[in-house]
């Protein structure tokens, strides 16, 4: 029975992480206790790979609001190419053809 409840308890924490302004307000609204936080992250690979998911998409849109707002493109540039370098750093060998216009951003759909 306590791992059906961990599991309610993980996935409900991700449903509300989703949908939260941070991490903190998440636990205090799905009534996750952070302790088990840490050991889910650290014991359960889906689980970290889910809540991954769900933190580089809320930092990958933070990081297009703040270059937005301040109309410098480097900086999206430069943190999304650090921050998710599998989705946005692609090499001419790995990007297509007709996209390899240096300094170019490559959206891969993928991750």
């Amino acid at each position: 029975m306590q791992k059906n409840t961990d599991k309610t308890l993980k996935e409900n924490f991700l449903e509300t992480l989703q949908e939260s302004d941070s991490v903190t307000e998440a636990l205090e609204a799905s009534a996750f206790p952070k302790h088990l936080l840490c050991s889910a992250l650290s014991k359960d690979k889906s689980f970290l790979k889910a809540f991954d998911k769900i933190i580089n998409l809320k930092l990958e849109i933070a990081l297009i609001e703040a270059a937005l707002k301040s109309k410098t493109a480097g900086i999206l540039c430069f943190s999304l190419t650090n921050r998710l370098p599998k989705k946005y750093n692609k090499s001419p060998k790995e990007s297509p053809k007709k996209a390899e216009t240096p300094g170019k951003i490559i959206y891969d759909g993928d991750e």
